[in-house]
């Protein structure tokens, strides 16, 4: 198992059902941190198992604050830059772990030898970090003129054997500070369980990474912060990853998670739910790219400052549908349905159903349970509770199914008079997530 640092691990209770939420903080303050490389110390290190050391070459120390850097750093930061790069994980800079573990339920946590993460599972992974430019009044660069910066960083959470979920880089050039985000977007024809034919659909030439910036200009001189929230999802192309860069939510997106599934040089791709899953998270790896050595020397010495870094995994994560569109079955006969519910959401949710051949009409009125169950193929959101139909009180039961898109969404409503229509959706939406 992983090296842990139990500083601000947090147990809770929640709704009567025991939900783990854990925690760490590192602000790389004196004592606890002294000045030098961060490798081990507090639990930093290279891949572990086995124990490694971070690469030495790597431009990486806890430094102590000058007057320029932002006061929210104290004393002490953590500078990186990239004036050593390599193509390597195991010797890049891991974080300490959390005691548990984040992501899907049939997540891989290992390789089938070694055990990178565990505790207890959770399906919401947060990071936190604040940082500046090393050497704001500097150039940030010594790029040659086919390239468009040179200072950079880029960081992901992991389970400590570098299968990253996700990708943040960091920027700096005279231009100022920019943030990067990369997810895995799996376009149709979609991956799916089957065969290894069917599951590399989802590694096709349609699909790849897709860059996002986030933000940019960002000024040199100031702290900034990057948090990263995590929702992972049982099955293909469902978990949401948000970007936020200075308290603002600046992107909306997607795990790796179709990458380790669907493709065949991450272990995937075989049809088999056995062996084409996701990975699991506990902690953070910071790597140096873009060449094999020393790549980017007028950098050394200089790079970022990292600070106030935060790790979460909790139980707790949102769960929504949302509803609105037309349905139509084998008959031919057509509904237009609606619904809404949030599992965070006080007040309960909303059902509303328009019979396009009849003209009847139902609302709900109350909700009393909405129910967000998964697997590998599908998320469905059953609705049960009151309403009316063209005035009259009845009782119901709405059952809605997210395919992602492999084949269309299914809407179900049964009411109590005897009522009910099962259809396929032909327009509009229909996302359980």
């Amino acid at each position: 198992m992983k090296r842990f640092v139990l500083i601000g691990t947090l147990f809770s209770l929640i709704a009567a059902a025991v939900l783990y939420a854990d925690s760490l903080f590192i602000n790389f303050e004196p004592p606890a941190y002294h000045t030098g490389s961060i490798d081990m110390q507090n639990g930093w290190g290279g891949q572990n198992p086995p124990v490694t050391f971070i690469n030495p070459a790597i431009d990486q120390a806890i430094v102590s604050n000058n007057v320029a850097a932002p006061a929210s750093f104290g004393k002490q930061s953590w500078r990186i830059s990239n004036a050593y790069t390599d193509g390597s994980f195991g010797d890049m800079p891991f974080s300490p772990s959390l005691a548990n573990e984040a992501g899907e339920t049939q997540a891989f946590n290992g390789n089938g030898v070694l055990t990178f993460s565990g505790g207890t599972r959770q399906n919401h992974f947060e990071s936190q970090w604040a940082f500046t430019s090393a050497d704001p009044t500097g150039p940030g660069t010594d790029c040659s003129s086919t390239s468009v910066t040179c200072s950079y960083l880029s960081m992901a959470p992991d389970r400590g054997d570098g299968a990253r979920m996700s990708y943040i880089r960091l920027e700096d050039d005279s231009s100022g500070l920019r943030v990067f985000f990369d997810d895995y977007q799996d376009k149709a024809p979609y991956g799916s369980y089957g065969t290894p034919a069917t599951a590399a659909q989802g590694c096709g030439p349609e699909d790849n990474f897709v860059e996002t910036m986030v933000a940019s200009g960002l000024n040199r001189t100031k702290a900034h912060t990057v948090k990263r929230t995590m929702d992972f999802v049982d099955g293909p192309r469902n978990d949401v990853v948000k970007v936020y860069v200075d308290g603002t939510l600046r992107h909306t997106g997607t795990s790796w998670e179709d990458y380790f599934r669907w493709c065949t040089e991450s272990g995937g791709g075989t049809g088999s739910t056995a062996t084409d899953q996701s990975r699991t998270v506990d902690s953070m790896i910071f790597t140096v790219r873009g060449g094999q050595g020393e790549t980017h020397p007028l950098n050394r010495l200089r790079g970022f400052l990292i600070d106030n870094l935060s790790l979460q995994s909790s139980g707790n994560v949102c769960r929504s549908g949302d509803g609105d569109g037309d349905f139509e079955d084998d008959h031919g006969h057509r509904h237009h349905g609606a619904f809404h519910d949030d599992s965070c959401e006080s007040g309960g949710g909303r059902v509303e159903d328009d019979d396009l051949d009849s003209g009847k009409h139902f609302e709900s009125t109350s909700i009393s349970s909405g129910t967000f169950t998964s697997n590998n193929n599908s998320q469905t959101l059953t609705m049960i509770g009151t309403g009316l139909y063209d005035g009259v009180p009845v009782g119901f039961t709405m059952v809605g199914v997210d395919y992602g898109g492999v084949i269309p969404a299914t809407y179900t409503l049964i009411l109590t008079n005897g009522r009910s229509f099962a259809g396929a959706l032909v327009t509009g939406s229909l996302l359980i997530q």
